[in-house]
């Protein structure tokens, strides 16, 4: 089994790259795809430009804010680990006072990204960044903490969809109703499942130091648990593409990230958690692609 620890940086590391190890920049990869794949669907059409590019902001600005006060929660449990005992707060590399202004930027980053949007982004924008910043409180006292990570990704599709019809809509209702919640809900259970992949190989270490999780529960079951809900996930997928009139191009990409999936299961079976991490970035990116470019073809074969 595989030692993995994407957010461990090696002695002399500099300040950039500490801090790009810090917040794990490449997993904005995981939601990034699944914003915009709100956006597109919810217009079924090409967002404004500036909308598109401010919705990267909000994600990134926020993922600075979860990323850091995730750091801050689990320093004691990092620190035990064996694992992840190189993380730059453990090591010293950063200080807390560096981490809590970190944490404070990200997050004023994140409401002002909000409010250039439009409005009803913004007035969602304290619901998305509760579920961010209590994630690191809630998957360190109770079991539920795969679920609500899910939840915070499912939030992506929810909230790039906010982002364009929000533009026009006038009503909650409007807003609402544009909302892809098929994708909203196939995202979440494909996250739950790329985030066991992230604790089964912790099993034995959370389970001496009395954390809960949901791999604990599931024990010898939790990587065949991970599996059935990217199932899951890919079937809703497929319903989601035939619901909103999508094209050939999202079927296949559907196809692609289901593909993608497996090689991450496969690769998860052997131990190399690391490799099926990071092989679900691949399957975000190949599905919201594909759900994009389809959109913005308008669909010529269909």
């Amino acid at each position: 089994m595989s030692s993995w620890d994407p957010g461990g940086v090696g002695r002399g590391t500099g300040k950039v790259h500490m801090l790009v190890r810090f917040i794990r920049v490449e997993h904005t990869f995981l939601s990034l795809p699944m914003a915009y794949t709100g956006a597109f669907v919810a217009v079924l059409g090409v967002p404004p430009v500036a909308v598109l590019v401010l919705v990267f902001f909000a994600l990134f600005f926020l993922r600075v804010s979860g990323m850091t006060i995730d750091n801050i929660v689990d320093m004691g449990a990092d620190a035990a680990n064996p694992r992840t005992r190189n993380r730059p707060l453990v090591t010293g590399a950063m200080s807390m006072k560096e981490a809590r202004l970190l944490m404070a930027s990200g997050l004023l980053g994140f409401f002002v990204s909000a409010y250039l949007i439009n409005p009803w982004a913004l007035a969602f924008s304290p619901l998305v960044a509760f579920f961010v910043i209590t994630y690191p409180y809630v998957k360190k006292y109770t079991s539920a903490g795969a679920f609500h990570i899910a939840a915070i990704e499912a939030l992506s599709v929810f909230s790039g969809a906010v982002a364009s019809a929000g533009l026009a809509a006038g009503t909650l209702y409007e807003v609402a109703y544009r909302i892809p919640w098929l994708f909203v809900a196939a995202t979440l259970l494909w996250a739950v499942g790329f985030d066991l992949y992230n604790h089964i190989q912790d099993m034995e270490f959370d389970r001496s130091m009395g954390l809960k999780n949901l791999t604990l529960l599931l024990g010898g079951g939790a990587l065949r648990f991970a599996g059935m809900n990217q199932v899951a996930s890919v079937a809703l997928a497929f319903l989601a593409d035939y619901a909103y009139d999508l094209g050939p191009l999202s079927y296949g990409a559907t196809v692609a990230h289901g593909m993608v999936m497996a090689l991450a299961y496969r690769a998860a079976q052997k131990g190399d958690y690391g490799v099926a991490f990071n092989y679900n970035i691949y399957s975000s990116v190949v599905l919201g692609v594909g759900i994009v470019v389809d959109v913005v073809l308008g669909r010529p074969f269909a």
